[in-house]
């Protein structure tokens, strides 16, 4: 990924958060609420479109971005989640890794330098399965 590299160790961690958006976002939280997997994504997503609004009060730009890519991400998740449904959790975990594996592959193996880069990759991006 054009931020860093992706490592085992970033994924791993990835990995483990998006389990436990499963885990406890959803399975846990939705037998607590006695509702379905379903109304659990929707106020899930529901609840952090409405804060996603509210960032801009968050005075330090560092943290008001890491609030928001955390949001953005648990909201992707739940989205494919809603799509292919909890049972494959796991199996879309992977996708999800391997998805980002290869964003970091294709740009440091071919594109990092290439007058391009950025444009070519989102266009190599759109091509790929989740």
């Amino acid at each position: 990924m054009p931020i860093c590299g992706f490592n085992e160790k970033m994924l791993k961690g990835l990995a483990a958060l998006t389990e436990g958006l499963v885990e406890h976002g959803l399975e846990y939280r939705c037998k607590k609420n006695e509702e379905t997997i379903e109304q659990g994504i929707k106020r899930e997503i529901s609840d952090m479109a409405r804060l996603i609004p509210e960032l801009h009060r968050i005075d330090d730009a560092a943290k008001r971005m890491l609030t928001e890519g955390i949001i953005q991400y648990a909201q992707g998740f739940y989205m494919l989640t809603r799509k292919t449904g909890i049972k494959d959790y796991k199996e879309n975990i992977l996708r999800i890794m391997d998805y980002f594996k290869s964003m970091d592959s294709k740009y440091y193996g071919e594109l990092e330098g290439q007058p391009e880069d950025m444009r070519d990759l989102t266009d190599f991006l759109n091509s790929k399965q989740i």
